[in-house]
């Protein structure tokens, strides 16, 4: 009776920890197509990453119980150029806020480009800032497949930053994975 009370136990427990892994543990070898198991938005795996290596591909914790997590990736390294690719929806958490410098149409969406300058130092913001003090895109594509629409936030900003034309050609690049 010990013996099936303990296997029953077992046995519950990896029921459990089965039905609440994240789709990062599928194992696809795929990272995107991971976490696309596991949401119920359009995850998008970039085709174009300016030359840079990929540091990190995971779902976040900031969202609450019961909502999709989001999917951070990072690309290239903290003490060079770097740009980190934010997708959800919804997005459980801000991004950096700077002046729109640029606006363009990808897939359908349109995409704006801000940068992270100081406009209250009466100059204006170019998107050229973008490469100088960091920046972002942000756009909203469309979901496939029955899946929901997702929302996209491309960053640079550290000590080298991307330019505004590699921030839209990294999201132009971007396509779903289902």
């Amino acid at each position: 009776m010990k013996r099936r009370t303990a296997l029953a136990a077992v046995a519950a427990l990896v029921m459990t920890a089965a039905g609440t892994t994240t789709a990062a543990a599928m194992g696809t070898g795929n990272p995107y197509q991971d976490h696309q198991v596991g949401v119920t938005y359009t995850v998008y795996q970039p085709g174009f990453v300016a030359g840079l290596g990929i540091q990190h591909v995971g779902g976040d914790d900031m969202c609450p119980p019961g909502v999709d997590q989001s999917l951070t990736a990072v690309y290239g390294k903290h003490s060079g150029r770097q740009f980190t690719l934010n997708e959800g929806n919804p997005m459980c958490f801000d991004i950096g806020n700077g002046a729109t410098v640029l606006t363009t149409t990808i897939n359908g969406a349109k995409a704006t480009v801000e940068a992270y300058c100081d406009p209250s130092n009466g100059q204006v913001c170019k998107a050229s800032d973008v490469l100088k003090y960091g920046g972002n895109l942000q756009m909203t594509q469309p979901g496939t497949g029955g899946l929901r629409p997702t929302q996209i936030w491309i960053e640079t900003f550290g000590k080298k930053n991307l330019s505004a034309q590699q921030l839209i050609q990294i999201a132009k690049g971007l396509a779903p994975v289902g």
